[in-house]
């Protein structure tokens, strides 16, 4: 569904990112690596917000490349950005139904209370706060309405740059089993940072440094991998393997 050849990109003629190339499908194709590593200068690429240096991007055999963010969007590619980006102002029901105008203004055929039934069945705690401005709920809270709202857009493609960052270990944990849930039915492009965590429930993994992937495989290979374990993992040398921590869906 979407593939990206050799893609290089930067910001005032310096290079983030040097000759990418990945593909994503179904389930979670997961970009992880520190810092500085060009993850979410990836994510502006593929989704519109940086016009790459070079290289391609491919979405249902289309390039978009060279195609603005909202163009980009109208092809299904939906965003959560880092940090949720939410209008505080607005009461969270009208976060949603902003995220819906781009499924309408796509052709689709919206039902936004059921699209909204569903939110809340993905996201029980945020029924009771639909009429508050979503400036004045948790991070963890407006990072689930960012997801949301990215939902009730009708994504082909769902993009999501380091949803975790900032949440309390107990939120990072229950983020991550709803994004698997999510990945269900949906393809996801994920950054992230949490190794550990977010690991186990990707179909494929890519570890990003200084703006080269440097490995790719299956969950089980990355995290038995020495360089992720003793870097990433805080493993010392020689120690056991890391085994997946297991994600508990219901």
């Amino acid at each position: 569904m979407l593939q990206v050849r050799d893609l290089s990109a930067g910001y005032f003629g310096s290079t983030v990112l040097d000759g990418i190339t990945f593909s994503s499908g179904g389930g979670i194709t997961l970009i992880i690596g520190p810092n500085g590593a060009g993850k979410s200068t990836l994510v502006r690429s593929v989704v519109g917000s940086l016009r790459p240096v070079s290289g391609e991007v491919l979405f249902d055999g289309l390039p978009i490349q060279g195609l603005r963010a909202e163009r980009v969007a109208d092809l299904g590619v939906v965003t959560v950005p880092e940090r949720a980006r939410l209008f505080g102002e607005l009461r969270v029901i009208d976060n949603l139904r902003i995220g819906s105008r781009l499924a309408i203004r796509r052709g689709e055929k919206v039902d936004f209370e059921a699209d909204l039934a569903e939110v809340q069945t993905l996201f029980p705690d945020l029924g009771a706060k639909l009429k508050d401005p979503a400036h004045s709920l948790s991070g963890g809270q407006q990072q689930m309405v960012a997801i949301a709202r990215a939902l009730v857009a009708h994504p082909k493609l769902l993009v999501m740059d380091e949803p975790t960052t900032g949440l309390h270990p107990t939120l990072v944990k229950e983020l991550v089993v709803k994004i698997e849930r999510v990945a269900r039915g949906l393809p996801i492009l994920l950054t992230e940072q949490n190794v550990l965590q977010t690991v186990p429930i990707a179909s494929q993994v890519h570890l990003l440094e200084a703006g080269r992937i440097v490995l790719s495989g299956g969950p089980e290979e990355i995290l038995a991998n020495d360089r992720v374990r003793r870097v990433y993992l805080g493993e010392r040398a020689g120690a056991p393997s890391a085994s997946p921590v297991p994600v508990e869906v219901g």
